[in-house]
């Protein structure tokens, strides 16, 4: 692997007038990569033989290779006016080599502006419990210019054996030079006060954020010789807020209490995706879909079947039903009913689809104490999420091989044989609330300051994850096994749950 990463930056200052500043920056950045990566393997070798080709049983190799260089140039401007005002302004073109040649090049704007009004004499004479008030607005543009890998723009070809030669066999992406970065706009409105000699500190950010080009890989009619397509199909939205309070209800000399609370809230939403749906392959089997008006990511399967007042159908042996009816389109359909009132198998019928689930939560939300006293100083940090719903695929494996809770209930006696059967193609059974609200961190640390040898010495304990208030039915509710994906949320197959870790510590000065 070999990277080179170059950043030339130049920043020019002077005053205009007494009362008015001027900042103006430039700068230029570049970075390359490029890397090969090469297997061979074997089994079966001879003794003391090391050489692949002495192994009795040639395995699968590969030969990766990729190159990419991202770069950007910048011009920024800044103005302030006295202490009060501060005006921003800047132009980036930036640069990708993983997109196509007529696209690679984008150009994003940002500007902000901040006024504190507390500045201002009058108010610094007559409002003196509240010391500062700061209104700012900034609207920025961004790429994601490393969204897709080094190649996915082209038909890339692989090797294989053929009759005992060697072969190339092309990609079933279908090769599209016109792919070009997503492109994020955001515009946001905040405030910063502080009441009480700096005692009290409210923080509060409304943001709308608009995502346009989203990089979606898409399958395409099969007649077309591949079998999906990498381009940029429609736009998404995030709106919300986010509140952030600080406190300090005890400062004294040998005892001090801060207190930090943040509360945040998001609203996304798909505005086009250009065909009515777009369906997800996930590992798990987890339905994931685009749909316009809906969040990004949500769950659409199969679910159950329910009568007029909303109770499940179950057949005579105490079956729970799938849904079956006529689609009429991806949210609307027709459910059946035989002449039992139960669910129609005739094979004119289809099982429907509907939204089953939504992995996005509604709010999330922080708590952090931090007190000192004497030489101790205890932390404890509360997280929460609620709201959201996690696909638990794990759970419903585990009861299709007869390892689960509801597996066992089956094995004695308690449900109807058959029944982990019968329930496993319903997808929305395995949709379980994500909610959560955990004892993220506790800390205690003590200062036994200077001793003997040791100008300071501190003792400190500490654990992380250690408890989590939930309903989920899995080990984690805070997994995701599709990792950092924007598109992907709340899988739980095959995920290791964030563990739960201890640690203690001694940090000396001499």
């Amino acid at each position: 692997f070999f990277q080179v990463n170059n950043e030339v930056n130049g920043t020019y200052q002077f005053n205009i007038t007494r009362d008015i500043g001027s900042t103006t920056q430039v700068g230029y950045s570049v970075q390359y990569e490029k890397n090969r990566y090469s297997l061979l393997q074997g089994r079966g070798l001879s003794p003391f033989v090391q050489t692949v080709n002495g192994a009795s049983t040639a395995l699968p190799s590969s030969d990766d290779r990729s190159e990419l260089s991202v770069s950007g140039v910048y011009v920024q401007q800044n103005f302030h006016f006295k202490n009060f005002l501060y005006l921003t302004g800047a132009v980036r073109r930036d640069g990708s080599s993983v997109f196509g040649e007529n696209q690679r090049n984008q150009i994003y704007y940002k500007a902000s502006g901040s006024f504190i009004v507390s500045e201002f004499d009058f108010w610094k004479k007559n409002l003196l419990w509240w010391n500062t008030l700061k209104l700012r607005a900034a609207y920025g543009e961004s790429g994601n210019l490393t969204g897709i890998g080094a190649y996915d723009r082209t038909n890339v070809y692989s090797t294989n054996s053929f009759l005992s030669r060697t072969s190339l066999f092309s990609s079933s992406r279908l090769a599209n030079e016109n792919v070009k970065p997503e492109r994020q706009k955001e515009i946001e409105i905040g405030t910063d006060i502080s009441l009480l000699k700096d005692r009290i500190g409210i923080q509060f950010n409304w943001y709308k954020k608009r995502v346009e080009d989203l990089l979606i890989n898409r399958q395409i009619a099969p007649t077309n010789g591949f079998s999906s397509l990498l381009d940029n199909f429609g736009s998404l939205q995030n709106k919300g807020f986010e509140l952030v309070l600080t406190g300090t209800p005890v400062n004294h000399r040998n005892f001090h209490w801060n207190i930090t609370a943040i509360y945040n809230r998001n609203r996304n939403k798909v505005l086009e995706v250009g065909p009515a749906l777009t369906l997800f392959g996930t590992n798990g089997g987890a339905p994931i879909a685009l749909l316009e008006g809906y969040p990004v990511g949500v769950f659409y399967g199969t679910f159950f079947a329910k009568d007029n007042t909303g109770g499940l159908i179950k057949t005579p042996a105490g079956f729970h039903q799938i849904e079956r009816g006529l689609q009429v389109s991806p949210l609307n359909y027709v459910a059946k009913r035989d002449v039992n009132g139960l669910v129609d198998q005739s094979p004119s019928f289809v099982s429907l689809r509907k939204v089953i689930g939504d992995p996005n939560p509604d709010y999330t939300g922080s708590l952090v104490n931090e007190i000192e006293f004497m030489k101790f100083n205890l932390r404890v940090q509360l997280d929460a999420v609620q709201g959201n719903e996690v696909f638990n695929a794990d759970f419903r494996t585990r009861q299709g091989v007869g390892n689960g809770l509801v597996a066992e209930q089956e094995h004695r006696g308690n449900l109807p044989r058959g029944w982990i059967s019968n329930i496993y193609q319903i997808e929305e059974w395995r949709v379980q609330d994500g909610s959560f609200v955990k004892l993220r961190e506790i800390s205690l640390t003590y200062s036994l300051g200077k001793m003997n040898l040791f100008d300071d010495l501190t003792i400190s304990f500490s654990g992380r994850n250690l408890f989590s208030w939930d309903h989920y039915k899995g080990y984690d509710p805070e997994v995701n096994a599709a990792g950092q994906s924007t598109l992907l949320r709340g899988i739980d197959f095959g995920a290791v749950p964030i563990p739960r870790t201890y640690k203690i510590g001694v940090a000396a000065k001499f």
